[in-house]
């Protein structure tokens, strides 16, 4: 997750970036709806990587433990 964002499309990519958000114009609540569709598939991204290499045993903690 910790990588350069990878972007499906110049709308994210324009949400992004501060000099396109300077020259384009959004309708109101746009540019929130494009962010949050981004940052939704990264954290499912993160999410299926975690499950996917077997740490969300050791984010469990072990078990019998109440304080994780």
């Amino acid at each position: 997750m910790m990588g350069s964002r990878a972007y499906k499309g110049g709308d994210e990519c324009d949400a992004f970036s501060r000099r396109s958000r300077r020259i384009l114009s959004w309708k109101p609540g746009e540019l929130r709806t494009i962010k949050r569709r981004y940052w939704k598939r990264m954290r499912k991204t993160a999410h299926d990587e975690v499950a996917r290499t077997g740490m969300a045993a050791i984010a469990r903690g072990p078990e019998g433990m109440q304080g994780w």
